[in-house]
């Protein structure tokens, strides 16, 4: 079974003209996919698309073998806690502790504000040196731990689907050897991942599918994309 699988779909954000059109597409446990795009609103438009971010002007979405429906968004939040999304867009409720923001989605699925931090979430607070700054709001946060508070968030959902935009600038030069460190094993549980990455090294060593956006046409190469080529 697929991870996700998009049929026939055509996406066009409000107030524009033109969106993203493919065919199908569709990754499985393993795919480490690259995007490669001749515009990055694109690339982006394509990512908050593959995060249910966005619903469709027409075709279809399946997470494992459901079909989405997006006609009321509190039908979609089961799947978006599967779904991590690593990318500038993401915040934090200002309002909140690290971490409180960090224990928020298990404090609505669980239904108890009693839960503490899992070991794995507190090694990468460890890891990342921001276990001192947990009680702290967002505000008091310089960026680049606010990023890093932010993307160990996104990986300890545990997602079934991780998408990740421009890595190396979200995470800064200073912290992401860590990151690469963590990514490595992280990709050891089969979790597909979406990137979108300007670092060569990065691709080269991590993506093993590739989906190319060119002239509003998604396009991607490897197994789930039969039908592209039909």
């Amino acid at each position: 079974m697929y991870t996700i699988e998009l049929k026939d779909y055509t996406i066009i954000p409000s107030g524009s003209k033109t969106g993203l059109n493919l065919l199908h597409f569709a990754v499985s446990e393993g795919d480490v996919c690259s995007i490669r795009s001749d515009s990055s609103d694109d690339a982006h438009l394509f990512m908050r698309v593959l995060s249910t971010l966005l619903a469709p002007s027409k075709g279809v979405y399946h997470f494992k073998g459901e079909k989405l429906d997006f006609s009321d968004y509190r039908k979609i939040l089961p799947v978006k806690k599967k779904i991590g999304f690593i990318t500038p867009e993401a915040a934090m409720l200002s309002n909140r502790t690290i971490r409180e923001n960090l224990l928020f989605i298990r404090y609505y699925f669980e239904n108890s504000l009693s839960i503490s931090l899992d070991d794995y979430t507190f090694r990468l607070c460890e890891l990342f040196g921001i276990v001192d700054k947990l009680d702290m709001r967002p505000a008091a946060l310089d960026s680049i731990d606010l990023r890093i508070a932010i993307t160990i968030r996104e990986l300890c959902k545990l997602p079934e689907l991780l998408i990740i935009e421009k890595p190396e600038d979200f995470i800064g030069q200073k912290k992401f050897a860590l990151f690469i460190e963590v990514f490595e094993e992280f990709l050891q549980s089969r979790i597909p991942v979406i990137f979108f990455s300007d670092n060569n090294h990065f691709i080269r060593r991590f993506s093993n599918r590739e989906i190319v956006i060119k002239n509003k046409q998604v396009t991607a190469q490897g197994a789930g994309c039969e039908q592209e080529q039909a």
